[in-house]
């Protein structure tokens, strides 16, 4: 019987929630999984998956998150690893979704204000100073004002919001509506951050929201171990 849902995930990445992830696909039992990823950290995360050596993060808010993942005694994107092993382990199709993000970053660049600019490198230049309890007690204010929270930082950073969340909102979704139609029942693993503005887009189709707050909570049913094998569509 073809069961059309789309069900949307919200993760983090700089938390230790790879067990949580695997069991909710698991239980959920999608025909396709979608990652919030390009082809670019696709590979990055499959050689995570396999063992290999990968390169060190370069940029202020990659090496950011990666130094907070470690304080949280993970490392970056072990949640799209996670999506990535659960996918193999129940023969899901695997899409990548997300926009090529090195393009994006440079349209970001492009057309940020002289104004945001100034802001945002500020923003970077605070980074070094953040630490664990400051990620934590800001993602207590994101789960209680989550909707909020983005508009906020909306009007601090507008051309961010547009080009970092907006469109690559309006991509996926559009990216899961196709897998949707070809697949039935589909999830997606995305920042927590997106889960709003895509589930807003796709409002009028059968949906099922699990928000990082859940997923942090999830209590696994079974630990889960295999092989990794791939049946990957672009």
């Amino acid at each position: 019987m073809f069961v059309a849902m789309i069900i949307l995930v919200g993760v983090g990445h700089v938390f230790d929630i790879s067990e949580q992830v695997k069991s909710i696909v698991e239980e959920n039992m999608p025909v396709a999984i979608g990652l919030e990823l390009d082809m670019n950290r696709f590979q990055y995360v499959k050689a995570r998956a396999e063992g290999r050596p990968v390169p060190e993060p370069k940029g202020q808010l990659a090496k950011f998150q990666a130094r907070i993942a470690e304080d949280f005694g993970v490392k970056a994107g072990d949640e799209m690893v996670a999506g990535l092993t659960a996918a193999s382990q129940i023969n899901a199709k695997l899409y990548l979704i997300d926009m090529d993000i090195m393009q994006v970053v440079m349209r970001f660049r492009k057309q940020m204000t002289f104004k945001e600019k100034l802001k945002w490198w500020g923003s970077m230049f605070a980074l070094p100073f953040i630490r664990k309890k400051t990620v934590e007690k800001e993602l207590e204010r994101y789960e209680e004002e989550g909707e909020s929270v983005i508009e906020e930082a909306g009007k601090s950073f507008p051309t961010l919001k547009k080009v970092l969340l907006d469109d690559r909102n309006q991509h996926m979704a559009n990216n899961l509506l196709q897998m949707e139609e070809k697949h039935g029942k589909v999830l997606a693993i995305v920042g927590d951050g997106h889960i709003p503005g895509m589930s807003e887009i796709l409002k009028s189709r059968e949906l099922k929201l699990i928000r990082l707050k859940e997923v942090r909570e999830w209590k696994p049913s079974e630990e889960s171990t295999g092989s990794i094998s791939y049946s990957f569509n672009a």
